[in-house]
């Protein structure tokens, strides 16, 4: 049976198929030509390959960096707190967000 060798490159916990979490980094053997996906906290990899791999998942940077032409608004009704993005997307903030303590 043709097997081939998946590392991941990652610190952290991934998810395998949906199915089972795990501590990377690691070294698996999986077999070619069948899904393998991979989920950090920040993107979903698919493998789908005959020749053994190393897989980088994204890191998040810890420097944030504003966006620049970008009009962001915090608004509320009786109901919820919303995020308005250049006044075209609403999000609705989970209802604890901004409580003070």
């Amino acid at each position: 049976m043709d097997t081939i060798r998946v590392k991941v490159n990652y610190i952290g916990e991934i998810t395998i198929n949906g199915e089972h979490t795990a501590d990377a980094p690691l070294e698996m053997i999986w077999f070619p030509d069948n899904d393998l996906i991979i989920e950090t906290q920040f993107e979903k990899i698919l493998v789908n390959s005959r020749e053994n791999v190393t897989i980088t998942p994204k890191v998040a940077d810890k420097n944030l960096q504003p966006i620049k032409d970008i009009d962001i608004k915090l608004l509320q009704n009786n109901v919820a707190k919303y995020l308005i993005i250049n006044n075209k997307l609403a999000y609705k903030l989970p209802s604890n967000i901004l409580d003070i303590v």
